[in-house]
């Protein structure tokens, strides 16, 4: 998250929190270990309320984007205010 938001005016309380809240809601669903893709879901979801660009950078990686075009579908997602974590699956 630390990284995705590099450069970005985003505080550290900000991320902090957001953490938080992913730990939290964790917590109260899983009672033993939690799969990486549910962790990178919940970052990706913060991150799409925090900042679209980190939510991009983080995206790219997360999901492995291989070309232009998974970054313009994330990009479309963004700015037709739809759910984006539900189309890169």
């Amino acid at each position: 998250m630390v990284l995705a938001c590099r450069k970005r005016r985003i505080p550290m309380e900000v991320l902090r929190d957001a953490v938080d809240r992913i730990e939290r809601s964790l917590f109260m669903e899983v009672d033993d270990e939690v799969e990486t893709p549910r962790i990178g879901d919940r970052v990706l979801g913060e991150l799409h309320e925090i900042d679209p660009v980190a939510y991009v950078r983080f995206a790219s990686v997360y999901r492995d984007f291989e070309s232009i075009r998974d970054f313009q579908a994330v990009i479309n997602d963004i700015f037709h205010d739809r759910q984006p974590v539900s189309a890169l699956n």
